[in-house]
């Protein structure tokens, strides 16, 4: 494989490096924004958490400071946003937290939401890494009786994992969708 897997995800920081942050009573949007970017794979700026603060899936900052369920929230719509439309994200969190601008309806706080969310992710990641490790086995297993160039094999090889991987991520997401459309976000 022309990179292994284990340097791939020790590259990505494990969710639960947003914990220590979410104790911090407030905080300023370009510290949002670099928490956002330590952990999350996706790319987020000010314009990100501006817009969906006018779009009224976050309250409006406090003298520009975002306490942290807003934070709490912030990340969970980073994590979430290129997988799913906002619109299907905030009917997810509204299942739990029925109306994002108020507090009052909270089934469970969102920084205990992030933080178990955090803590479920990061004990799976060891599991990923055997399965993807598997995967590579497999690939390499399936192509052991062709009579590929070492280089050709390689690549190959890379292509059934990436393949395999986008196969999975398209079937998680079609499981997570049904889901999603089974929630009722009614009291």
């Amino acid at each position: 494989m022309k990179r292994d897997i284990r340097e791939i995800l020790n590259e990505l920081e494990p969710k639960g490096k947003a914990l220590p942050y979410l104790e911090l009573d407030s905080m300023m949007l370009a510290q949002v924004v670099e928490v956002a970017q330590r952990v999350s794979q996706n790319d987020i700026n000010s314009t990100h958490v501006q817009n969906w603060v006018r779009r009224k899936y976050i309250p409006n900052p406090q003298k520009k400071k975002y306490n942290r369920e807003q934070v709490a929230n912030i990340l969970l719509i980073n994590d979430l946003r290129n997988i799913l439309p906002l619109e299907k994200i905030t009917r997810l969190l509204a299942f739990v937290n029925q109306d994002p601008l108020k507090t009052y309806d909270d089934r469970v706080n969102p920084t205990k939401l992030y933080r178990y969310y955090s803590e479920i992710f990061d004990r799976a990641m060891d599991d990923w890494l055997k399965s993807l490790q598997g995967l590579e086995k497999e690939a390499n297993d399936a192509l052991a009786g062709e009579d590929l160039a070492p280089g050709d094999r390689d690549k190959v090889a890379t292509t059934l994992v990436v393949l395999n991987l986008l196969a999975r991520a398209n079937l998680y997401k079609e499981i997570a969708e049904h889901w999603l459309e089974g929630i009722n976000t009614g009291r």
